[in-house]
């Protein structure tokens, strides 16, 4: 893809809209934009000063991680013993599982688990566009403190490309109001 060139106004910077820029926020609230070409080419700054007028490796984002997408299913918490194999119902769309020396914890969609199972339901996935490159710090704890300032509960996945922040159907409406006002997009 070739390089584009980017130009700002005032107070502007090319890294606001880069496709390389992730924003990174301190446990204090400060928040940094780093470049992730950096990673690669010694030639770029990993913070670069700001703003940033113009910039070689400018390419425009594509994707944002502000970005939030919910997901259609409505999701439980399963709790099974330690030792427990892995059930057939657990399975579907969106399945995480989890075991330690205490449990087995699976979250799946609600409607493939049994009555009889240990389970805390009604839960609603919001997933953070992604990938996600794994030496950001802060995303997480961006969302959830925005959710937390609203008395908002939530439970977080991970994986490989992205995290999931899941809350609770009922306060689905007030967590996507929350994000909104905070700066997220939530499609």
């Amino acid at each position: 893809m070739p390089r584009q060139e980017w130009k700002t106004t005032a107070m502007e910077s090319a890294c606001q809209t880069c496709r390389h820029m992730r924003e990174i926020i301190s446990g204090t609230g400060a928040r940094y934009l780093l470049c992730r070409l950096s990673q690669q080419d010694a030639a770029y700054a990993k913070y670069p000063r700001q703003p940033l007028p113009e910039c070689d490796g400018y390419q425009a984002a594509a994707a944002n991680l502000q970005t939030l997408q919910i997901l259609p299913q409505t999701l439980a918490i399963c709790r099974l013993g330690p030792d427990s194999p892995v059930p057939e119902w657990a399975n579907g769309q969106f399945v995480s599982m989890t075991r330690n020396r205490h449990e087995l914890s699976i979250v799946c969609d609600q409607q493939s688990v049994p009555n009889d199972v240990c389970s805390e339901q009604d839960w609603r996935a919001l997933k953070v566009a992604g990938p996600l490159d794994f030496s950001l710090v802060g995303i997480i704890a961006s969302i959830a403190g925005t959710l937390a300032q609203q008395q908002i509960s939530v439970f977080v996945i991970s994986t490989y490309e992205t995290d999931y922040v899941l809350v609770k159907q009922n306060q689905l409406t007030d967590a996507i109001d929350a994000l909104r006002i905070a700066g997220y997009e939530v499609a």
